[in-house]
């Protein structure tokens, strides 16, 4: 495989176990030191849980959940500590999917599937307490996890709409309206979608009929959604991941066996490429980022693994191998969903939870030694 220039990002998959890179380098050690939230030993279960959301804001990283009993729960981590201080955004019964979290300006905002098949989002402000809400499309409109993206002066969200199809909602900043439009028709969209923000427009990727994989991008301000096939039928086998980066959009899926299959486009192009990942065994949908660090940019992936590990692979762009790192040493904390990752400062940050439903955090320390550290045990 080869990285083009910047028109590539290195995908990260992630078991439930703990992920590292080190600068440059394909192996990193994660430290067995935890620091532990509040509450009791938890029994091991064997059960799975929504993908937890993450974000970085004032280089704290923002977590949001949803609960098992359908409630919305948010987590920051204190500056400069291990202390995670947990709200409750919306209570029981209000949120039927994994939630989307972003940084928008000076607020946080979270976007999740409401009851009835409805879609909520919710918003604070900086150094704010309590959330505010509002009903983006109402009943029997959303029938996936949203996906959410700062772009521009505006926020956008997608979400399978009904009959298999692809919703996208708009709303500028300072103002209240949502404005919907239908991407793909019916029968275009059997996955949750995702969203980056890329090159002045939106750009939306969902798994299509017969397991195939789709693109669609927009320009901001303009109302033509282009469909583009990125991989055709019996390529694709969970939700892609996408993100924008120095000109390029780069996507991320679980292919046949288990395999995970990355492609890239080059703005203003049409040809997609597409490069399998060696050595991945993944039995999740992935998460994608990109960071940069020591002036290099790296693509991140990470998806859950065999046995309930958590997998990492990492390609800096311009180089020619794809390193990966299996994290599998603490047993008693197997994966109990999907990963999912952000860059920040030069690396990234990891949220899962485990497998008797703890909410955990892979992360470095000041030393740059990544720790694996229990969010919360009641979730």
């Amino acid at each position: 495989m080869k990285a083009i220039g910047s028109c590539k990002h290195t995908i990260l998959a992630r078991p439930r176990a703990r992920m590292l890179i080190a600068a440059g380098v394909a192996a990193a050690v994660l430290s067995g030191a935890a620091a532990f939230g509040p509450g009791g030993s938890d029994a091991l279960a064997f059960t799975e849980y929504s993908t937890p959301a993450i974000t970085v804001a004032g280089g704290n990283p923002l977590i949001a959940i949803q609960t098992s009993h359908d409630g919305l729960q948010f987590y920051r981590k204190q500056s400069g500590t291990d202390t995670w201080r947990g709200e409750p955004v919306a209570g029981n019964q209000s949120t039927y999917s994994a939630p989307s979290i972003a940084q928008a300006g000076s607020s946080v905002i979270i976007a999740a599937q409401g009851p009835d098949n409805s879609l909520d989002v919710y918003w604070q402000q900086a150094g704010a307490t309590g959330w505010s809400g509002e009903k983006v499309a109402g009943a029997g409109t959303t029938y996936s996890a949203p996906s959410l993206v700062v772009n521009g002066d505006g926020v956008n969200i997608v979400a399978q709409g009904s009959g298999n199809s692809l919703d996208f909602y708009w709303e500028l900043n300072g103002t209240t309206a949502w404005h919907p439009v239908m991407i793909a028709g019916t029968g275009t969209t059997y996955s949750a979608p995702a969203v980056a923000a890329n090159g002045g427009g939106a750009n939306v990727v969902a798994e299509g009929p017969r397991n195939t994989l789709d693109f669609y991008w927009n320009l901001n301000g303009t109302p033509a959604w282009h469909r583009e096939l990125v991989a055709g039928v019996d390529t694709t086998y969970s939700a892609p991941a996408i993100t924008g980066n120095d000109g390029s959009a780069n996507v991320v899926a679980q292919g046949p066996g288990n395999s995970l299959d990355f492609y890239w486009q080059q703005n203003g192009t049409t040809q997609w490429h597409p490069e399998a990942i060696p050595g991945a065994d993944a039995v999740s949908a992935p998460s994608i980022t990109t960071y940069s660090q020591n002036g290099d940019d790296w693509a991140v992936v990470v998806v859950q693994g065999p046995v309930d590990s958590l997998l990492n692979f990492v390609n800096v762009n311009g180089g020619e191998v794809w390193s990966s790192l299996t994290v599998s040493d603490f047993p008693f904390f197997t994966a109990g969903s999907a990963p999912t990752v952000i860059g920040t400062n030069g690396t990234e940050d990891i949220a899962a939870f485990g497998g008797a439903g703890q909410l955990l955090f892979y992360g470095p320390d000041g030393a740059g030694v990544w720790r694996q550290q229990v969010v919360s045990r009641v979730t």
